[in-house]
């Protein structure tokens, strides 16, 4: 028996919807709100008042207001942007194929291929709907409704190690 023979490969695929960019974002985007969160925004409404009084420049000082406006909206409307960014992009509506192997993890689609091999991946958490898979070039999602049986058993199996 070979090693290709003894090698298991599950492969199953999901299509980028709105559903799915809407559980990639709540299942792994950082939520949390602080005043950290807000400082560039208060910086840039601080540096308009002062241009504003010092009376420099108005144009400036409106510029400068208006960015600090947009940047609280993105703020608070942080989920329904990033989601409609990602239904904007020419990967919406594309099928995405998985394949979970003995190497790693790869994804295949029209626009994009990835592999994150065993040996990349730092971490693999379990979320309600899927795995956050954190590797050498960032962190990925992958939902559980995207894939079989077997490939969730194994994912679950390298959560546990």
């Amino acid at each position: 028996m070979t090693d290709a023979d003894a090698s298991t490969e599950h492969s199953s695929y999901y299509v980028l919807n709105r559903d799915y960019f809407s559980e990639c974002f709540d299942e792994s985007a950082n939520t949390t709100t602080s005043v950290k969160t807000y400082v560039k925004a208060i910086g840039l409404i601080i540096m308009a008042s002062v241009i504003y009084a010092m009376d420099i420049e108005i144009y400036v000082a409106a510029f400068l207001l208006c960015l600090g406006v947009v940047e609280l909206l993105s703020i608070r409307y942080k989920r329904s942007w990033w989601i409609n960014r990602q239904m904007l992009s020419r990967a919406a509506g594309s099928k995405v194929v998985v394949r979970v192997n003995d190497q790693g993890i790869f994804t295949d689609s029209t626009h994009h291929q990835q592999g994150i091999h065993w040996g990349d991946i730092d971490e693999i958490k379990g979320t309600e709907k899927g795995f956050l898979v954190k590797h050498t070039s960032g962190t990925s999602y992958l939902s559980k409704s995207g894939l079989d049986e077997d490939a969730l058993v194994l994912l679950t199996g390298k959560t546990d190690s």
